[in-house]
């Protein structure tokens, strides 16, 4: 008769401590969301104890593609030939995001409406991060365009 032993589940901690988040490209294309880029690029840097301003200088330049490359190489190491890692990433800030792209995110905010057999709290979520997006950080505003975008029961 065989017996029952509890089996016990061993997390190989090598797992956990060489975890590295995914690094994407970026192009520098209409569409393409800067922020995402930097917010994964700032994780990467953490986790790989990054911390020499050469080595996240050259960790970002490998992850620039296409048109990105070439205005970070033509006109920011062009300009600005010792910019730090910060200032690289300012003026690919100031130059990819833009009044314009958040006059869409803030009009694309605008028009969002609850979906068919959408439950509120989604809704509410998908204009939370809509309006961050957008730069828009008044709480009373978001609540407004929720309301506004509540479709009325029948």
């Amino acid at each position: 008769m065989a017996t029952a032993e509890p089996i016990a589940l061993v997390q190989n901690s090598n797992q956990i401590q060489g975890y590295r988040p995914k690094l994407i490209e970026f192009y520098g294309y209409e569409g393409d969301d800067f922020r995402h880029f930097q917010e994964l690029l700032d994780s990467y840097l953490v986790l790989s104890n990054a911390h020499s301003d050469n080595r996240k200088l050259a960790i970002l330049k490998s992850q620039l593609r296409r048109a990105a490359k070439v205005y970070f190489e033509k006109t920011i190491l062009k300009d600005h030939p010792q910019v730090t890692y910060d200032e690289a990433m300012e003026l690919l800030k100031s130059h990819y995001i833009t009044p314009e792209l958040i006059q869409n995110y803030e009009l694309e905010c605008n028009d969002m409406i609850q979906g068919e057999q959408e439950h509120p709290q989604i809704l509410l979520s998908r204009l939370r991060e809509a309006a961050d997006l957008a730069n828009i950080t008044s709480e009373a505003v978001i609540e407004s365009r929720f309301r506004a975008g509540l479709q009325l029961l029948e």
